[in-house]
């Protein structure tokens, strides 16, 4: 049996600062997931991670950061 990995994504939007953190699977190679910080200043941030868990926590971590 094949291993297929598991296909998600979240966004999370902050519209007063101008700011989205999104999480998803790469499209260039299926097993690893994409962590993309975009601000308003037009400055896109791009993070590769080798399992959902670490992006997802790469995520919360930078979303918490936003805060202060």
């Amino acid at each position: 049996m094949a291993l297929r990995p598991l296909a998600f994504s979240i966004r999370l939007r902050d519209p007063e600062k101008g700011r989205t953190v999104r999480v998803r699977n790469d499209p260039r190679a299926p097993k690893e997931y994409l962590l993309e910080d975009d601000r308003s200043d037009g400055v896109k941030r791009i993070r590769r991670h080798g399992s959902a868990r670490e992006a997802v926590r790469d995520a919360a971590d930078t979303w918490r950061k936003r805060l202060n």
